[in-house]
């Protein structure tokens, strides 16, 4: 092989490689980017609440973290009155803090109450309306970038998905998407805004018992 042809061989070799890394770069970035508007700026809107907790480091006992309390409660239309940072679980209106302010609008049920939320979004597929926030069970859609996935906890010893009745419950929002598990940032998890690796199965449906929690659904956003 003479010098032009070996030079023209390692241009080929170098183009074939870059455009190899280039696009497992765009395949990684795609995945872990939500599909909607929305989706997007719940993920923003969670790594954000999340480092403003650096990153859990903070609890909810901190006289720092008053005011930050205090906007989530807000958020659905509660009085200081009626909370105190330990007296009362939290989750859920950080949920409907960062759905607010993620843009979400009347398309979301805000609430004390994660079950509340869900069964709004269970209704809104039910009815196969408009809403794009729509829940399915846990072995029917594989969660993304931007939704959020739930489990049941406390009292509620089996799949509440299906039942119109209040339950316990809390869910997460995806922030990240791995090969084989999720990376998930939710409120009052261990008195803080924390972060949580959770388990896939093969087919990318999230694992029943990861993490230690009874997942039970996913909310789509888009």
């Amino acid at each position: 092989m003479n010098k032009k042809s070996q030079l023209i061989l390692m241009w080929v070799l170098i183009g074939t490689s870059v455009l190899v890394v280039t696009g497992l770069i765009i395949k990684k970035v795609g995945k872990n980017k939500a599909k909607s508007k929305l989706g997007r700026k719940l993920v923003e809107m969670a790594n954000k609440e999340w480092e403003y907790w650096e990153n859990g480091k903070k609890k909810e006992t901190s006289s720092s973290m008053y005011t930050r309390l205090k906007s989530y409660w807000e958020s659905i239309g509660w009085k200081e009155s009626r909370w105190t940072p330990t007296g009362k679980a939290w989750s859920a209106a950080f949920i409907s803090y960062i759905m607010k302010k993620a843009g979400a609008g009347d398309k979301f049920k805000y609430d004390a109450s994660h079950s509340k939320y869900i069964r709004a979004a269970r209704k809104n597929r039910e009815e196969n309306n408009s809403n794009p926030i729509k829940a399915y069970k846990l072995n029917e859609k594989k969660p993304n970038v931007g939704d959020l996935v739930c489990y049941y906890r406390g009292t509620t010893s089996s799949d509440p998905f299906d039942r119109d009745s209040s339950y316990q419950s809390h869910c997460d929002v995806v922030v990240q998407k791995n090969a084989d598990s999720i990376d998930v940032i939710g409120g009052n998890v261990s008195h803080t805004v924390g972060k949580k690796n959770v388990s896939l199965n093969a087919d990318g449906t999230v694992k029943f018992g990861s993490a230690g929690k009874n997942w039970f659904a996913v909310i789509k956003t888009s």
